[in-house]
C-alpha cells in the first residue's frame, strides 16, 4: 500500500497533524518501533517463560509510551505503574544474578547478545527523547521508564547468559601499560 502523501519528506502524526519526516516526534515514533523490533528479536531467542513473558510485557509498553508521545497524552498513557513493574523485575533478577559486576562486555550468548542490542536501542530512544522534550511536552513517566527498562534489559541479557553457564567477559578499566 501507498499513498504518496509522504513523497515530499512530510507524514502524519498520531493526531493527523502533518510535519516533517525529520521533526524530533517522528525521530522518537521511528525509535519506539526499532526498539521494540529489537525487543520482538530478543523474544524469539529467548527460551525462557518468565523473560519471554516480561519481554511481551515490555512490547506492549513500548507501543502504549510512543502513543503517549505521539499522541500527546491524549489515548493511552504511560503511568508510574509500569516503572513500578519494572523496578520489581529488576530486583527479582538481580536477586538470581548475585554480585554486579559493571562493564560486561556484550555477547556471551545469542539470547544476550540480543538483548543487550535492545538495550542499547533503549538508550538511544532515551536521548532522542530527551532531546525532543526540548520542542516538546513530554510526561516525566516517559523519561523515568525509559531510565528502568534499559537496566532490565542489562539484567535480562546477563541473567540470560548466567542460565546458560556463561561467563561474562568483564572490561578491565585499569589503562594498559
Amino acid at each position: 500500500m501507498f499513498t504518496r502523501k509522504g513523497d515530499q519528506g512530510d507524514t502524519d502524526t498520531g493526531l493527523r497533524e502533518r510535519v516533517g519526516k525529520d521533526s524530533p516526534l517522528i525521530d522518537v515514533e521511528g525509535t519506539v518501533d526499532e526498539l521494540n523490533s529489537f525487543i520482538g528479536m530478543a523474544y524469539v531467542k529467548t527460551g525462557w517463560e518468565d523473560i519471554r513473558n516480561d519481554l511481551n510485557t515490555i512490547q506492549i509498553d513500548v507501543f502504549t509510551l510512543g502513543e503517549h508521545i505521539t499522541a500527546k497524552g491524549t489515548r493511552r498513557r504511560m503511568t508510574g505503574e509500569r516503572t513500578e513493574w519494572l523496578e520489581e523485575r529488576i530486583r527479582t533478577y538481580r536477586t538470581e544474578l548475585g554480585p554486579l559486576r559493571l562493564f560486561v562486555v556484550p555477547g556471551g550468548s545469542e539470547q544476550s547478545a540480543s538483548l543487550h542490542i535492545a538495550r542499547t536501542v533503549c538508550r538511544r530512544l532515551e536521548r532522542i527523547i530527551v532531546r525532543a522534550s526540548r520542542e516538546l511536552e513530554i510526561n516525566q513517566e516517559i523519561l523515568t521508564y525509559m531510565n528502568r527498562l534499559s537496566s532490565l534489559l542489562f539484567f535480562l541479557a546477563n541473567v540470560s547468559n548466567k542460565r546458560q553457564g556463561i561467563t561474562e567477559r568483564i572490561w578491565d578499566i585499569r589503562p594498559r601499560s
